[in-house]
């Protein structure tokens, strides 16, 4: 048993990591790509819709994906009525996204290009939150070798589109649709691999049970909500409050601090199935895992942010050219914010698996409304440097409120105890040693 689970949490890492390193990679080649080709305005609309389109996602979504990997990770038997149910759900909460999105994109009076683009972009990220409940079923059952496959597979169909696209000039708009073609090919394939590997397919809708799923997942909702507004909303009230081009600058450094936050992202999501689990079979477990993993983050995060802190200017000219030369400012304040998001996540992850959804959904929702009100302050005055500032200041706060919720629930992360004997402790130095 010990073994097993040491090399389930070994290999579903490296599965992700694996598939991260390679899809982040070409991810961040098409988005410098798209950057030099379409210039720092038309890049800037790009921007806005794609980060427009993550936060009305969050309707859809409803925390669906989050609680499906707990629910099913406890009840494999039930995987197949989890996801028809809440593919249901879904399809109904999408016509509602579409319709907010619709009121506010008129209601803000945004030009017509800039509208199509976000209407495609949401069209994208749909589908995208449909994939994701596909993953939770690969999450749930420890297989996150196929989360791997699509992910690839997404980003080298993605990366040949927009080569192929953007020469021909066929603009931001086509790059746009790009993203949807390519998400639906990747829905059709994952939905392919879990009723073919996993479930059998079944057309049984119960209302009382998604009812009680929509329940489950609200609290998952807000904090959804609360982080994909504090992520992506100092790029939303850029494009009203300065300029596409100041969109397209930011925009630019966050990329890749968006590229980077993969490393703590996969290994949340390769360990918070095995965290639900200690929660109910050893506390003892679930402590040692979660004290380890922010040691572990820590010896990743503070290099990688001091990297480039110092090499800030180098990277932004050898991605995305002399034009966006300002980003390199933004990306060395955000240097801070990413040596952050090494270690927040995880902590975000053990308050899930320890039923503390309440502390996090505080600290999220305390962290997006701090956010907005930097943001307000702080962008008027100096524009995209402004946002960067508010976003790590936030992420201090973020910080200091996390660690106090998970220090009063018996947790610290300066006192590790090293039991030899502890079932997760060789799970955790195999993963640092491979990443290392």
């Amino acid at each position: 048993m010990i073994s097993g689970t040491a090399r389930r949490i070994t290999a579903n890492f490296l599965s992700l990591m694996g598939s991260q390193v390679i899809s982040r990679v070409l991810q961040l080649a098409v988005f410098a790509y798209l950057a030099r080709v379409l210039g720092k305005d038309n890049f800037g609309v790009f921007s806005f819709g794609l980060a427009f389109s993550l936060i009305l996602v969050i309707i859809a979504d409803f925390g669906l994906s989050t609680l499906l990997v707990r629910e099913i990770s406890l009840n494999k038997k039930a995987a197949s009525k989890y996801l028809y149910n809440s593919i249901i759900i879904k399809a109904l909460l999408s016509i509602i996204t579409f319709i907010v999105s619709y009121l506010f994109l008129n209601i803000a009076n945004y030009p017509v290009q800039t509208k199509t683009v976000a209407y495609i972009l949401l069209a994208f990220a749909l589908l995208q939150s449909f994939t994701e409940v596909i993953y939770s079923v690969f999450r749930a059952f420890e297989r996150m070798h196929y989360d791997a496959f699509t992910k690839i597979l997404r980003m080298l169909i993605l990366f040949i589109a927009i080569f192929y696209l953007t020469p021909k000039e066929y603009g931001v708009i086509a790059a746009s649709l790009a993203f949807l073609v390519t998400e639906a090919i990747i829905l059709i394939i994952a939905l392919f691999i879990a009723y073919t590997k996993f479930i059998k397919l079944s057309f049984e809708f119960d209302y009382s049970f998604s009812k009680n799923l929509l329940k489950k997942s609200s609290l998952f909702c807000l904090s959804l909500v609360f982080s994909s507004l504090y992520m992506y909303i100092d790029v939303v009230m850029l494009s009203k409050m300065r300029s596409n081009s100041e969109v397209g600058v930011y925009a630019a450094a966050t990329n890749i601090i968006i590229a980077l936050i993969f490393i703590p992202a996969m290994y949340g999501n390769s360990i918070y199935p095995v965290l639900s689990r200690f929660y109910v079979t050893s506390k003892e477990a679930l402590k040692f895992a979660y004290e380890r993993s922010i040691k572990y983050m820590v010896i990743l995060g503070l290099p990688t942010a001091a990297g480039i802190y110092f090499l800030s200017d180098k990277i932004i000219l050898f991605l995305y050219g002399r034009q966006y030369l300002a980003s390199a400012t933004a990306l060395s304040i955000l240097s801070g914010y990413l040596f952050l998001k090494f270690i927040n996540p995880i902590t975000g992850f053990t308050l899930i698996a320890i039923d503390k959804q309440s502390s996090r959904l505080f600290g999220q929702g305390a962290a997006a409304l701090i956010n907005i009100v930097l943001n307000f302050i702080l962008i008027p005055a100096y524009g995209f440097v402004g946002a960067a500032i508010a976003t790590l200041t936030t992420e201090i706060i973020f910080f200091i409120l996390y660690t106090s919720f998970i220090i009063k629930n018996g947790f610290n992360p300066d006192r590790v105890k090293n039991n030899p004997r502890n079932l997760t402790e060789k799970a955790l130095r195999d993963i640092l040693y491979k990443i290392r």
